[in-house]
């Protein structure tokens, strides 16, 4: 006869366990608690920003942070490769072209920087020739209005920024501290907007479009009539004729034409080696229509005819017709009863 065995069910170690996962939770608390339980006995440690820290926080920012954009306009040539290079077109520069006697032969008239709709990406820091335009540590832009977030680093439109001719041969350019410039131009956060321009503003110089040609700047075309005229003069002394060319150019020395400057672009084109007049981008449409006249009068050795001024209206066009007298007797005379075979009046 088989024997039943029942084995009791035993888990040895459970009390143990249970002992032990209490042991823990309890140790965790603990060791939270008391890192809380810590600062009832420390000082208080709230920084009062910004106004009562002992150092800056901008200075506590490492130097390579990128914060809003500053142009030292002291050496800045006028290239405009910052401008081309912003795939947002945060960055606006307008130009004014002189006869380089009286006047500059570059004038910067504005230069914008939308520190409100800047992305920080750095690509316009990257192809500026002298470091003007540099990444700052400055980052507070808590303003009431939007429109104070735009820096301008040409304040009097009437007093514009000569651009700086770097020496031949120079591998650094002095520059203002850093965040100096920036400093000055942030508004205050409370402080009133910058007022509307007006209708006629708008439809002057100080609201012309970006790129726009402004009515005081030097006329193109002129001026491309006046240099070509010399260029046939000095048809055939390649290096005058190369300095014809260069009066015609921006002269920021950029290298944007391939060259390694405005001499080396007109020699160039004097030469007959290059042919294009596209060539130089801080110029712009100006530069482009003055090279243009030039090379076509060259190549068909007169001046092109000059446009022709629109004639005014006759006299006789703008006066109007004087209407017929009416005829005496037609008044007098009643109308006719229309006969059997007339069709009578046509309405």
């Amino acid at each position: 006869m088989a024997e039943n065995v029942t084995t009791a069910r035993q888990t040895p170690g459970a009390l143990g366990a249970y002992v032990k996962n209490v042991s823990n939770t309890a140790k965790s608390f603990w060791e939270g608690m008391s890192v809380t339980l810590s600062y009832m006995f420390r000082k208080p440690i709230t920084t009062q920003y910004p106004d009562r820290v002992p150092v800056p926080v901008r200075d506590t920012i490492p130097p390579r942070y990128r914060g809003f954009l500053e142009v030292d306009m002291d050496i800045c040539t006028a290239c405009q490769a910052c401008e081309r290079a912003c795939p947002i077109a945060v960055i606006n520069i307008d130009i004014l072209k002189g006869d380089g006697k009286t006047t500059p032969k570059l004038r910067m008239e504005r230069f914008d920087i939308d520190i409100g709709k800047c992305m920080y990406c750095g690509l316009c820091v990257e192809p500026c020739p002298t470091g003007a335009i540099q990444h700052t540590r400055e980052f507070e832009g808590a303003v009431m209005h939007f429109n104070n977030l735009t820096l301008r680093f040409v304040p009097d439109p009437l007093v514009p920024a000569v651009p700086y001719k770097p020496p031949k041969g120079s591998d650094s350019f002095p520059r203002k501290s850093l965040g100096e410039i920036t400093r000055q131009l942030i508004a205050a956060w409370d402080a009133p907007p910058p007022p509307f321009p007006t209708k006629e503003q708008l439809e002057g110089d100080k609201g012309a479009a970006h790129g726009k040609p402004k009515p005081a700047g030097l006329d193109p075309t002129a001026m491309g009539r006046q240099l070509a005229a010399k260029a046939l003069q000095v048809k055939e002394d390649k290096p005058k004729l190369a300095k014809v060319f260069e009066e015609a150019m921006a002269g920021t020395d950029c290298g944007d034409c391939g060259y390694a400057d405005c001499k080396g672009y007109s020699e160039g084109l004097a030469s007959g080696k290059d042919f294009s007049s596209e060539k130089c981008a801080p110029g712009g449409a100006d530069s482009k229509a003055m090279l243009e006249t030039i090379l076509v009068s060259l190549k068909s050795g007169k001046l092109p005819e000059a446009p022709a001024a629109e004639a005014p209206p006759p006299a006789e066009a703008t006066a109007p017709a004087a209407a017929p007298a009416p005829d005496a007797d037609a008044e007098a005379k009643p109308p006719s009863t229309p006969g059997p075979g007339d069709p009578g009046p046509l309405r």
